[in-house]
């Protein structure tokens, strides 16, 4: 690793521990549909505002989508997911509100014409990952583990090459 000035070497090292983190939180909490963990808590759906689980929207694989009500690049990423979506059922696209609230969000799915299940993250979720940074994308397999965690807009081709590799998409 490379060293920088002003502690930025630390604060990689905390990042990479916070990744780590999350990776192993959710393979520990998703990995087991039986049992009552995450998997089964009732999450408050912002498409039609009633509760739903990870697991009632969890099929084949899924994509959670994490978006903020102002975030241009969010809904740039929602529409790659669309198109996507179209020639790739595997996906399963499920949009997760950060950072905001309930009106901001609904304003923003709102502006991006969204079709696809919609939830609030909930804490424990949202303190585990690294940092609230918007678009992020993570791909949850059949299986329940985390076979990608990308940061940042993605585009079509990228993100296809990404669920192609997974056998998501073919």
């Amino acid at each position: 690793m490379r060293r920088c000035e002003g502690g930025s070497y630390m604060r990689g090292l905390i990042g990479h521990f916070k990744l780590v983190r999350l990776v192993v939180w959710i393979g520990l909490t998703l990995s087991s549909g039986l049992s009552y963990g995450f998997v089964e808590l009732p999450l408050k759906r912002l498409d039609s505002q009633t509760y739903s689980s990870l697991q009632a929207l969890h099929r084949s694989a899924m994509t959670l989508s994490f978006f903020t009500p102002e975030c241009s690049w969010c809904k740039k990423q929602h529409r790659v997911l669309k198109e996507l979506s179209i020639v790739c059922r595997g996906i399963n696209p499920v949009m997760v509100g950060i950072n905001g609230n309930d009106s901001g969000y609904k304003r923003a799915l709102r502006r991006m014409s969204n079709e696809f299940p919609a939830i609030i993250a909930p804490k424990p979720l949202q303190a585990g990952l690294e940092n609230n940074h918007v678009p992020r994308i993570i791909v949850v397999g059949a299986d329940w583990q985390v076979v990608a965690n990308l940061v940042g807009y993605v585009d079509k081709a990228s993100l296809m090459v990404t669920f192609q590799q997974e056998g998501i998409c073919a």
